[in-house]
């Protein structure tokens, strides 16, 4: 149960943070998502 209420969080994390047009949060997590290898531009 823990795994996939992690795995569901993750999802929504970077779904909301990933394709956010806000400055801020895109800005914030910038980095760290190109070194994961998540696009976001």
């Amino acid at each position: 149960m823990q795994a996939v209420l992690a795995l569901v969080f993750g999802i929504f994390i970077v779904g909301m943070v990933g394709f956010s047009h806000a400055s801020t949060i895109h800005n914030a997590a910038h980095d760290v998502r190109h070194s994961a290898g998540f696009p976001c531009h």
